[in-house]
């Protein structure tokens, strides 16, 4: 009997309306193991691999903040050394500027006063070698 059983499931092809499912070796091994598996591990591990990938995410979008502001950080430290650099040649310049400009005002003042108390000495301007004498005083301070 046997023997006419199997011919008949090799007779019959695939599709035909058999009442019994014939089922593959795949599908067997399947139910197999998920006949050997918890549901509740199985429901505990994928719970547990959901909150690691959500924490995996949130590090992500963390670092990803973090690059970006690292970069403008960057971008911002170079800008502001090549502008730093670019004032302190200006600043330089100008302070050497005004320091030769204070030479020159502080000579232009000297030879001003020397000019004045000549002419007072010439015409002996009454008043006017006070007011001389008290700026010197002023400017010494």
């Amino acid at each position: 009997m046997n023997d006419e059983n199997h011919q008949q499931n090799n007779d019959n092809p695939i599709g035909s309306n058999d009442s019994k499912p014939i089922t593959t070796s795949s599908e067997t091994l399947t139910n197999q193991m998920l006949s050997l598996t918890n549901q509740n591990d199985v429901t505990n591990i994928l719970n547990l691999q959901t909150e690691i990938s959500s924490i995996n995410i949130f590090d992500f979008i963390r670092l990803k903040k973090q690059y970006e502001t690292n970069h403008m950080l960057s971008h911002f430290n170079e800008y502001s050394s090549q502008k730093y650099n670019q004032m302190s040649g200006d600043f330089e310049k100008h302070t050497k500027m005004l320091k030769e400009m204070k030479k020159d005002l502080d000579y232009i003042f000297k030879k001003t006063r020397n000019l004045q108390i000549l002419l007072n000495e010439k015409f002996q301007i009454p008043g006017i070698s006070d007011q001389y004498n008290g700026e010197d005083e002023e400017d010494e301070d």
